[in-house]
């Protein structure tokens, strides 16, 4: 075989396995995932301790969050519903800030994550207003999950919000 021809077999080659699509987890997959959250989870680390219930409801259909912090001295609650929407799963979180964004996820489940995008909000009298924008949870182990929020003012994001939970048993 002359130079040419490998170079070419080794181009075909190359642009045939690039051209192998791979397996994108499905929301349905995501989901499970999520369903998996069942149970009491307690903040690890220092500072104010949190906790977060999640539980199913709706018939197994919602994945029902609540989350109890601590913050500038105050209790808060906080609610997220997370549901699939066809074969994407979304969440509608019930904000302290007084409004309920809803996100979309990205499951990928090599990195152990998903990914929540904000596609829209209600409550909220401009973009400019105060919201969560962005989530990312990764999924350590069965009993480790850490949670990295983002809350977007003026169209910026303003700060992240990095939590760790360790289910308790």
């Amino acid at each position: 075989m002359n130079r040419w021809t490998k170079c070419v077999c080794t181009l075909l080659l190359s642009v045939g396995i690039l051209a192998i699509p791979s397996r994108a987890a499905t929301g349905t997959e995501a989901f499970e995932k999520l369903k998996s959250l069942v149970g009491h989870w307690e903040t690890t680390g220092s500072g104010e301790k949190g906790t977060l219930d999640v539980q199913l409801t709706a018939g197994g259909t919602v994945v029902l969050e609540r989350s109890h912090e601590i913050i500038d001295g105050k209790p808060v609650e906080m609610t997220t519903t997370y549901y699939l929407d066809g074969d994407t799963v979304r969440m509608t979180h019930y904000c302290m800030a007084g409004n309920q964004p809803t996100m979309q996820a990205t499951y990928a489940p090599d990195a152990k994550t998903i990914t929540f995008d904000f596609v829209n909000a209600t409550n909220m009298k401009s973009p400019d207003d105060g919201h969560m924008h962005h989530a990312v949870y990764t999924f350590v182990d069965n009993d480790h999950l850490k949670m990295l929020w983002t809350f977007r003012k003026n169209q910026k994001d303003s700060f992240p919000e990095d939590i760790s939970y360790v289910r308790t048993k």
